[in-house]
């Protein structure tokens, strides 16, 4: 494989606008739920929305061991491999989407104890929680083929795919919950139809895709074999002790938002969806990262680590730059179509330095993130979490006490990201240790 500025944008610039999408089901959701009568709307969403990201992102180990052991598997030309790290993850997902939609009642239960809202906001969120279980082994597989697709540097399926789910979202919403006036009930629905149509989208592109496949003879039984699931499961409990880490430090700014008013837990919500707009921007390069890295180490080139590191970490940094002035000239026009509610588009334009200047200071964790995936470092990535979960506890905890705002909140939040990419730049070196062949 060949790593250059121009064949890093080429794997790039396909995820930058896949990437986009990912976040326009929280982004649908809460700008119609943001023009409804009061806060408690999005405060709902602002719920579900937690609870779902500890689902999906705290099962997103599943997309970046399938990425990392498939661009390994792929750079030393195991093919039958490169199919088996598809086969495995998806049985896993499906079993564990299928057992999380048969527990809702009790994930509802659990989440209404750890998160403490009111009995108006139950109703509402609990409706909302329910019918988007439906969706969550469709979604489940969709996380896995997209790790797949990640792993083959295949960008065309993970456009279509990801388009796929979020202009089918975005319509289905919008006709359900604005014009049917099904309210919550219709956005959650609306996600819903979107994973399904997302699954099918991935099955029809990989069956395209198995075509041009180099394996030789496919034996069935070596999708049994126990050492291969070991490694896939060796990698995923690091990378889930991380990943649920991650949304734990977003769950707990979500509770202390709400424990200040249904106002702040609302404007937060507008915060961290606009946050995930800017990251899964910036994570196109971290994805570029690892597949070219996992390449690189599975064909032992060194020098191709080197470079693929330094270009989209180049690339990386300047698109944060550039989405932050987008959102410096843009503030008031966001805020607008995010809500109509005066009270929260005054929390929100008072937090708005803050919001300018949190994409260049998440881009080096992202960015290190990716790195590490492709580099299949786990542990590490384990390790780095967990020092900056404690740094951020301490600090809300301790520093702020009893004077904690909005602003106090989000400055933590900005100091969990600080804190990772840090750390992850001290264990950097171990990612060069792999190869000893140039």
């Amino acid at each position: 494989m060949i790593i250059n500025r121009k064949s890093i944008w080429s794997l790039s610039w396909p995820l930058i606008i896949a990437n986009f999408t990912i976040p326009l089901v929280g982004l649908t959701d809460t700008i119609i739920m943001g023009h409804m009568p009061d806060s408690t709307y999005i405060a709902a969403i602002a719920l579900g929305g937690i609870v779902f990201n500890f689902m999906y992102a705290g099962l997103n180990f599943l997309r970046m061991s399938t990425t990392g052991i498939v661009s390994q598997n792929l750079g030393s030309k195991d093919f039958d491999e490169v199919l088996l790290s598809l086969l495995r993850p998806l049985s896993i997902a499906f079993s564990i989407g299928l057992i999380l939609l048969l527990s809702k009642d009790f994930l509802f239960n659990l989440s209404v104890y750890f998160l403490t809202p009111d009995e108006k906001l139950q109703k509402l969120y609990k409706e909302y929680l329910f019918v988007r279980m439906i969706g969550l082994p469709a979604g489940l597989l969709n996380v896995v083929f997209l790790g797949w697709f990640f792993g083959m540097q295949q960008t065309r399926p993970i456009l279509i795919q990801l388009i796929t789910i979020n202009v089918v979202n975005v319509i289905s919403s919008l006709y359900l919950a604005v014009i049917l006036d099904y309210g919550i009930y219709g956005v959650a629905l609306g996600s819903v139809m979107a994973q399904l149509s997302g699954l099918f989208t991935s099955i029809i592109v990989f069956l395209y895709s198995l075509k041009k496949l180099n394996f030789e003879i496919f034996i069935l039984k070596k999708l049994r074999d126990i050492s291969s699931f070991l490694k896939l499961f060796s990698i995923s409990k690091d990378l889930f002790i991380r990943t649920i880490l991650m949304v734990s430090v977003q769950a707990y700014v979500i509770k202390k938002a709400g424990l200040l008013g249904v106002d702040e837990l609302a404007a937060i919500e507008i915060l961290l969806v606009i946050f995930s707009l800017s990251s899964y921007s910036l994570d196109a390069f971290a994805h570029s990262a690892e597949s070219s890295i996992g390449v690189s180490i599975g064909s032992k080139n060194k020098k191709n680590i080197y470079k693929a590191i330094r270009i989209t970490t180049e690339f990386a940094l300047f698109l944060s730059i550039i989405i932050g002035i987008v959102l410096y000239v843009s503030n008031s026009y966001l805020i607008f179509i995010f809500t109509d509610i005066t009270t929260l588009r005054n929390l929100t334009i008072g937090l708005w330095g803050l919001v300018v200047i949190t994409p260049f200071i998440a881009m080096s964790a992202f960015q290190l993130d990716g790195i590490f995936v492709g580099a299949t470092l786990a542990r590490e990535m384990r390790n780095c979490t967990i020092f900056s979960s404690l740094i951020f506890y301490i600090i809300l905890e301790y520093w702020f006490e009893s004077n904690l705002d909005l602003k106090g909140l989000y400055s933590c939040f900005l100091l969990f990201l600080i804190s990772r990419g840090v750390f992850l730049t001290i264990y950097l070196p171990r990612v060069f240790r792999l190869v000893k062949i140039n």
